[in-house]
């Protein structure tokens, strides 16, 4: 709706980069009230996987266009560069900056021995309240718009000519808000089942179970997350974030994300915990 907030020397501040900037603000906090006090690697990871979600975000597009670059070759090469670009490095792939943040978290935690599991269970709280932050963005700046809609629908929303990418006088489904409103509430989850999940592990402790479960919570958000971006993957208007078949390529990553949560959700369970095993 408002893509450009406002200016300051004159540079344009724009509302999707002031979403992401409070989202990762919000996700901060939030990972500060869950962490253990004790623990000094969590701000670093923070610090990598940012970094790693924002080139994984910026890659994942161009990663899928290369069969279309393929077949329209001909055609492109008799566009301008600069037009080029924008059709290959349009848009930033929320999947994209989740592989990438992945990425980088393990191969970080890797290199100095750090387990991987209490990790991703503490930042999948936070991961999910800053996207939530970010399709708020979405909607503010005209990206990641849904299918058109009847004037008298209750979610329907008409982008200005000024938007990013929607379709300007055209009722359209705000998509962006409710998948907004789905993390915040998958976030609110993670959070209540992640306090729950070290207060139990703190009782086991006392009983001489050194060897907590971890990766319930990560899991969680897996599988809760891969459901509701599929369904709402249906109901998405904006045809160039890649849709191959019937489905798009959130969700064949929606379906691989749910089959992964739930082998690994599946091991976890079916391992036995014994007293004074140290992981």
């Amino acid at each position: 709706m408002y893509p450009i907030l406002f200016e300051i020397f004159g540079r344009q501040i724009g509302t999707f980069g002031l979403s992401a900037i409070l989202g990762v603000t919000a996700a901060w906090f939030l990972v500060r009230f869950l962490m253990d006090e004790k623990d000094k690697d969590i701000p670093n990871i923070f610090l990598i996987c940012i970094c790693g979600g924002m080139i994984g975000a910026f890659l994942l597009r161009p990663i899928t266009r290369i069969p279309a670059i393929i077949t329209n070759w001909e055609y492109l090469r008799q566009m301008p560069v600069s037009a080029v670009l924008s059709l290959i490095f349009g848009e930033l792939v929320f999947y994209g900056g989740l592989i990438g943040g992945v990425l980088a978290m393990l191969l970080y935690c890797r290199g100095f021995k750090i387990p991987i599991l209490p990790i991703a269970d503490l930042f999948a709280p936070a991961l999910a309240l800053a996207h939530g932050f970010g399709r708020i963005g979405c909607f503010l700046g005209g990206c990641c718009y849904g299918v058109s809609v009847n004037r008298e629908h209750p979610l329907a929303v008409i982008f200005p000519v000024e938007s990013a990418a929607a379709p300007s006088g055209v009722p359209l489904l705000a998509i962006q808000l409710i998948e907004a409103i789905c993390l915040f509430v998958i976030a609110t989850i993670l959070a209540i089942v992640y306090k729950k999940a070290i207060d139990r592990q703190k009782k086991m402790a006392e009983n001489g179970y050194t060897q907590p479960r971890f990766g319930l919570v990560v899991c969680l958000y897996g599988l809760l997350y891969s459901i509701v971006r599929f369904i709402l993957e249906f109901y998405r208007g904006d045809q160039a974030r890649g849709v191959y078949g019937v489905l798009s390529t959130s969700q064949y990553i929606s379906i691989a994300l749910f089959i992964v949560s739930t082998t690994l959700l599946i091991h976890i369970l079916t391992r036995k915990q014994r007293p004074n095993e140290i992981e």
